[in-house]
């Protein structure tokens, strides 16, 4: 079997769900699927190594790198050249020409940009805006003419039949991601300078991810409870000035609320590790990998009960409404002042994070392989 994986997505800096999940599942598939001839296709170099290196790959880099220009004219060109049986396709959208003989899977990790409403992302620059248009028109024409959609939860696969007409349902199979393995329990980290304990919040400008909220039922906590957490924001590129920056000023809280950018791997792991709760608190997730790094950390969760979080949290979290700002406040408040609680859930976390591995998130994939070309 002579199977292509575009891996472009593997070597994207900062590294965000889509990268992880291309980089891990690679990772992990090359090295259980020996009898396989792997064809990995880059748009850029492999500047940090990510790339596996087996007797079984070989990786080709593809010029022009344009996104559309790449995908839809120079990978489908590499593959009627390579004679290949299986392209899979892991960032959403794929080739609307393939040769004849070539099947194709392709990984669809949620269908957020078919829909509308409050919390989707509205495109702030003209690329962004191109790229939903691009994904509107391609993905639904590429699920239906796939041999196999792969997706990342139960939920996101009801969100994909629900939303793209006359998708077959038994070729939407959900396999549930894991976890960079670096998120083990670790010891030896440098811990991370703070004056008190602190909740961490992963937040964003997107309105998904809730942060303003978040950080506005903090402050009532703070405000109504004297409570001894401070609250750590991490991953806020453009945080300065931002509705969560401004009502962290006007509460005159500066000295209690943290905003941290984009920080490094290591970094991340010592922050889960040293928090008293991870508040994800999303109003649309496909998966939520931060829940498992948490879970992996030793760090208790407060998370949404909606979308897809209670799939992946299952009895290792707090739920709560995500739109309900009293129901986010007492959660916090409970969490802050009971370690028995904290500890249950610190338990419940490592059990549940066990269900998860790359290396069966390989396995699930590679049955699909074989159950589009059963005869190799």
């Amino acid at each position: 079997m002579k199977v292509g994986i575009d891996a472009r997505f593997s070597l994207r800096q900062p590294r965000r769900g889509i990268g992880t999940y291309s980089m891990h599942l690679l990772t992990s598939l090359v090295a259980i699927a020996k009898h396989i001839d792997f064809i990995i296709y880059i748009d850029r170099d492999d500047v940090e190594g990510v790339l596996p290196s087996l007797p079984n790959i070989k990786i080709r880099k593809l010029k022009p790198s344009v996104y559309p220009l790449w995908e839809q004219f120079v990978l489908p060109i590499a593959v009627l050249r390579d004679k290949l049986d299986l392209l899979h396709t892991l960032g959403n959208t794929a080739p609307l020409w393939m040769p004849a003989r070539t099947k194709l899977i392709l990984s669809l990790m949620d269908v957020m940009f078919l829909q509308s409403g409050e919390f989707i992302p509205v495109p702030t620059t003209f690329y962004q805006r191109l790229g939903r248009i691009y994904r509107s028109w391609v993905a639904p024409t590429n699920a239906r003419c796939s041999s196999a959609v792969i997706t990342i939860s139960n939920f996101s696969r009801q969100d994909i039949l629900h939303l793209i007409p006359y998708l077959a349902p038994e070729k939407v199979v959900p396999i549930h991601l894991s976890c960079d393995p670096h998120f083990s329990l670790k010891k030896g980290l440098k811990p991370i300078a703070a004056d008190r304990s602190y909740l961490l919040c992963l937040g964003a400008e997107d309105p998904r991810k809730n942060t303003l909220r978040i950080v506005q039922c903090y402050l009532n906590a703070l405000q109504n409870y004297d409570i001894d957490q401070d609250l750590v924001i991490c991953g806020y590129a453009r945080w300065e000035g931002s509705p969560s920056h401004l009502l962290v000023q006007a509460a005159n809280a500066e000295a209690r609320v943290r905003f941290l950018p984009f920080i490094s791997t290591d970094d991340l792991i010592v922050l889960y590790q040293q928090a008293t709760a991870l508040l994800y608190i999303s109003l649309y997730e496909g998966f939520g990998i931060p829940i498992l790094e948490a879970f992996t950390s030793g760090c208790p969760v407060i998370a949404s009960n909606s979308t897809s979080i209670p799939e992946v949290g299952g009895d290792a979290a707090i739920y709560v409404d995500p739109t309900n700002t009293s129901a986010i406040e007492e959660a916090i408040v409970r969490l802050c002042n009971d370690s028995l609680l904290q500890s249950d859930l610190r338990r419940r976390g490592y059990v549940r994070a066990k269900c998860f591995s790359w290396e069966k998130v390989a396995l699930e994939t590679l049955e699909i392989y074989h159950r589009v070309l059963p005869k190799s």
